[in-house]
C-alpha cells in the first residue's frame, strides 16, 4: 500500500476506473501485474477504481512486501441508473491518453 499524488488529470471511462485531478492524493491498494501492469487500483475518499500508474507520483510507501495473486477476469462490474449491468467485457484497457 502506498500514497501517491496525481501529476495530471485523468478521466476514467467507466465505473471501474478512477477519475482525478492533478494534485489529488490517492491511496494505492493494488499494483497490477502481468498484461495490465500499467494499472494500479486505489481510492480517493470513498471512490475506488483502477488508474494508470504513469498519471501519479509515489510519495510514501506503507508496505514493501509484494505478493502476486491471480484475479478474476473482472473484479467488479458497472450498473446503469436503472440497475442493469453494463457490458464492459470489450473494455480491456483504460485510455490513458484521455484527459479531463
Amino acid at each position: 500500500m502506498s500514497r501517491v499524488q496525481a501529476i495530471r488529470d485523468h478521466h476514467g471511462k467507466d465505473c471501474r476506473f478512477l477519475s482525478f485531478k492533478r494534485g489529488d492524493i490517492i491511496f494505492v491498494y493494488h499494483k497490477l501485474a502481468g498484461k495490465r501492469e500499467d494499472l494500479w487500483a486505489g481510492s480517493i475518499d470513498k471512490q475506488f477504481g483502477y488508474f494508470p500508474k504513469d498519471a501519479v507520483q509515489e510519495e510514501e510507501v506503507h508496505a514493501t512486501m509484494q505478493k502476486v495473486v491471480e484475479t478474476q477476469n473482472s473484479d467488479f462490474f458497472c450498473m446503469d441508473e436503472f440497475g442493469y449491468l453494463i457490458d464492459s467485457s470489450h473494455l480491456d484497457s483504460d485510455d490513458v491518453d484521455e484527459e479531463c
